[in-house]
């Protein structure tokens, strides 16, 4: 009889680990992409604004968007949240096209309408990255209502910012959450894989920090039911 009263306390404290993980996975947090490839060295911090109104971008870009790299005659660099994490060897390609999940398409963004916008192009809201002499950007902010922290297909979690220099992505970094190290690994001859096709602009995936973090607490929960079992 205790055997089995313990079999049910276990069950139900498992049940509700499960839960409380799954609650906290859908509470918006502060979440950071740092870029460090191809002289470029930036950061981008998404903090949650009330009642899941959006999110504060705060952009600084320490070095390496100079008006002499920059391609386009507006002097300037687009950039985005793609789908995808970055690849091994900082591979820029294996971001995928841009967050997308309201299926926008390749439609020129109008900041005066961001609702139309792509949720992943930051560049079409809000301004490009403007290019100086130094390559160092000051620090500026801006507040984006259409940014998402929780929902599988709208989720800035597990994806990545891709800055690009009149359409080739020159540098790359993953989104985590804040006190994660989101940069981009380098390979081991600090090369890095760009090119200038953004591919499909539409999204299929999920972020993948979450996934993750379900699998793992789905298999918390197996094993917290499977060792109650051998205690039968």
């Amino acid at each position: 009889m205790l055997l089995k009263s313990s079999f049910i306390l276990t069950v139900i404290a498992a049940a509700s680990y499960s839960c409380q993980a799954q609650s906290e996975l859908k509470s918006p947090q502060i979440m950071t992409a740092d870029i460090n490839m191809n002289g470029i060295v930036a950061n981008f911090m998404f903090s949650p604004l009330p009642n899941n109104g959006g999110a504060k971008v705060k952009v600084e870009v320490k070095s390496g968007l100079t008006k002499k790299f920059a391609v386009s005659p507006t002097g300037g660099f687009e950039y985005h949240i793609h789908v995808k994490p970055v690849g091994p060897g900082n591979d820029c390609m294996a971001t995928g096209g841009h967050l997308d999940p309201t299926n926008v398409g390749a439609a020129k963004c109008n900041p005066a309408k961001p609702e139309q916008c792509q949720e992943g192009d930051l560049s079409g809201k809000h301004g490009e990255l403007k290019a100086t002499e130094t390559g160092v950007i000051t620090p500026f902010s801006y507040n984006d209502k259409y940014i998402h922290f929780s929902g599988e297909a709208a989720t800035i979690a597990g994806r990545s910012v891709v800055i690009h220099n009149n359409g080739t992505r020159v540098a790359c970094g993953n989104i985590n959450p804040y006190g994660q190290s989101s940069a981009s690994a380098s390979s081991p001859d600090g090369a890095s894989k760009t090119g200038s096709n953004d591919g499909d602009v539409k999204t299929q995936g999920s972020g993948a920090s979450g996934g993750q973090l379900v699998a793992t607490m789905a298999t918390v929960v197996a094993g917290t039911f499977f060792g109650a079992l051998m205690a039968l």
